[in-house]
């Protein structure tokens, strides 16, 4: 991780970044360190001439021409980049988050491209989270992001949503390891198959899982050092066992949800969880060395019309998928007869 300046706060990163130049040069040093690179996926040639300008770059093997904002989360951006620097810094300083009506207000943007700034940062924290498996004292849970149908109106409440329903809500897996880092996951449900592939997919073979009494976790004694705490009889620490660390996560993101976002949708929650997971994670990292490693990581690109695009509209080919054609004709038109 490539890092070149220290800041203790947002003033000293407000009058470092005085300037748009200042801010491209510094993002050229952290994308491309001393060579410069065609950021296009089907190039990436290494001879690249610069414009006297200093804004723009020209590829010798593709000939196209590129700004240092291409293949970034800042692309098609008309936001200056001081201001994109100010919020990334916001984002990833806020203990439990920052809203999008606080960030416009902050940085002087409208409501809706501060959501979509967020939701571009989000993106690339997600893109490249952690991919090492946890070790050591692992402790594994899950939990429920949702409103609770306690306090919606009575013409409101969805009924049967007691227990483990995932009717109003949406289940999330989580494992962090002590003194480590958390990873969390959006999953379907809370079953044994379930909780069973994520734990595979993220703790280490042979590592000391501490889990609940949830059936859920049945049978990774075969894989792991495996030791349960029973919350059903009040039991919440014996010795070293206990699962107080990732609660611990759950109670942040939680209060993060009810206090700072109000609402978290099932569509864009992973990328909450990964922006939590990341400020979690860099919580030994200091304000600058946290700015930078999120700089680090700004290659890639999340078109608008890709992030609110509504993945439950039906899919199909008319001409290869006549049965699903008419059960859209169905769902517009109503009942019909050939």
């Amino acid at each position: 991780m490539i890092t070149l300046q220290k800041f203790s706060n947002l003033l000293e990163l407000i009058t470092y970044f005085k300037d748009d130049k200042t801010c491209r040069t510094y993002l050229e040093k952290i994308r491309w360190n001393d060579k410069l690179v065609c950021p296009y996926a089907d190039c990436k040639h290494d001879h690249v001439y610069r414009y006297k300008d200093g804004k723009r770059y020209k590829c010798e093997k593709c000939q196209r021409q590129y700004s240092v904002r291409v293949g970034s989360i800042f692309e098609d951006s008309k936001v200056p980049l001081q201001k994109w620097f100010a919020a990334i810094y916001l984002i990833t300083s806020h203990k439990k988050g920052i809203s999008s009506l606080q960030l416009h207000r902050d940085i002087g943007v409208t409501q809706k491209t501060a959501w979509y700034m967020l939701h571009r940062v989000r993106h690339s924290l997600g893109i490249h989270a952690i991919d090492l498996k946890l070790s050591g004292v692992v402790e594994a849970d899950e939990t429920f992001i949702g409103g609770k149908e306690a306090n919606k109106h009575e013409d409101k409440k969805t009924a049967n949503t007691q227990g483990r329903s995932v009717k109003t809500k949406t289940p999330v897996a989580g494992a962090v390891e002590r003194g480590g880092n958390v990873k969390a996951t959006v999953v379907k449900n809370t079953q044994l198959t379930t909780l069973h592939k994520f734990v595979k997919q993220n703790v280490q073979k042979g590592a000391t899982l501490n889990t609940d009494e949830w059936y859920g976790y049945n049978g990774l004694n075969k894989l792991y050092e495996h030791y349960v705490i029973n919350h059903n009889v009040k039991e919440y620490v014996n010795g070293s066992i206990h699962t107080n660390t990732i609660e611990g996560f759950w109670s942040l993101l939680k209060r993060g949800c009810l206090g700072i976002y109000h609402s978290m949708s099932a569509k864009h929650l992973q990328k909450y969880l990964d922006e939590f997971a990341f400020r979690y994670n860099t919580i030994d990292l200091s304000e600058s060395g946290r700015f930078d490693k999120m700089l680090n990581n700004i290659s890639t690109t999340l078109p608008y019309a890709k992030l609110t695009k509504d993945e439950r509209k039906p899919k199909f080919n008319p001409s290869t998928d006549l049965a699903t054609a008419y059960k859209w004709l169905e769902a517009k038109q109503g009942s019909f007869e050939f």
